[in-house]
């Protein structure tokens, strides 16, 4: 103790000494920090300005993001509901009867273009319909219908004698009744009897068919079946109207066996033939609607039962 008293002065001199040296060393740290301060600072105020661009772009982006996110579920939750209410709606007794209806008319609309398009333009068969068939004393009448490949129709009567009648083997001019030739100058008041002539009456135009039997050589027997159809024409053209216009079809020769067709009261080797149109669209086809309407029909060969489908004008 004494001897701190005695040496004060000195103790006092080193501690002013070290303050002295210790402030200046801490001033001038402090004076270099400012400086750098300020320039931290500038820095630091560029970085925050960058990063809050950045952050103002990103959150632009995710807003963005977040707003495409949302439309998309919008949409996506307002299809949810429809199909939700169009389920619901099939729940329903009401529901059902549109689906039905809807599915029926679907298959209504498929099944017609099915058959306009692809099956009356080719030419296939059918299932076999029957057609309307009415019986006069010496012939059977087929009401049948069919459409020309452009969908317009037509509306015939079939009218072919029985099978007492036929045509002579081998002959164009005679016509036989249960085996006795008949004269000639009796041949139109013996085919074509009030009922033949009562069916012919309302036709718009006639059609007389010429055929010929599956014997014999094809283009002898198609000549005969040309020139049947002449003479069946020339038969029923004092029969009808003067302005009805008649046309001879040549169906050729018989050469596809039509089972079913070969009934106990009729013959389509050698038949006698007359067709009426009834009734047709305008602009109607005749022989395309014809074709169509023979097609698929029971006890009535198909055309592809004989080797022509010749139309031709006669008066």
């Amino acid at each position: 103790m004494d001897y701190l008293i005695l040496n004060i002065g000195w103790f006092l001199l080193g501690a002013f000494g070290t303050g002295f040296v210790l402030a200046w060393i801490v001033c001038g740290e402090e004076k270099s920090s400012g400086t750098a301060a300020v320039a931290s600072a500038a820095t630091a105020a560029t970085v925050v300005a960058a990063r809050a661009h950045e952050d103002e772009k990103r959150r632009r982006g995710l807003f963005a993001w977040l707003w495409r996110g949302y439309r998309t579920y919008d949409r996506g939750a307002g299809w949810w509901d429809r199909i939700a209410w169009l389920l619901g709606l099939f729940k329903t007794n009401a529901g059902v009867a549109v689906l039905v209806a809807a599915t029926g008319a679907a298959a209504t609309y498929g099944a017609i273009e099915l058959h306009s398009r692809y099956i009356a333009p080719r030419g296939l068969e059918t299932a076999a319909i029957e057609p309307e068939v009415r019986q006069t004393a010496n012939s059977t009448v087929f009401a049948i219908e069919g459409n020309d490949k452009a969908g317009r129709h037509g509306a015939f009567d079939v009218v072919v004698l029985n099978k007492s009648f036929l045509w002579v083997r081998g002959s164009a001019e005679d016509l036989e009744k249960d085996g006795q030739v008949l004269p000639r100058a009796e041949l139109a008041s013996a085919v074509l009897d009030d009922e033949v002539r009562a069916a012919l009456t309302d036709t718009r135009e006639v059609n007389a068919v010429g055929t010929a039997s599956q014997e014999g050589v094809a283009t002898e027997e198609m000549a005969r079946a040309e020139r049947r159809a002449k003479q069946t024409a020339a038969l029923i053209a004092d029969a009808i109207a003067p302005g009805v216009p008649i046309y001879t079809l040549n169906l050729g020769q018989y050469r596809d066996m039509c089972t079913d067709c070969e009934t106990g009261g009729t013959s389509w080797q050698r038949p006698f033939i007359v067709i009426g149109v009834k009734s047709a669209d305008a602009d109607t086809n005749i022989g395309e609607a014809l074709a169509d309407a023979m097609t698929g029909k029971e006890r009535l060969p198909s055309p592809a039962s004989y080797s022509a489908f010749d139309l031709t004008r006669f008066r």
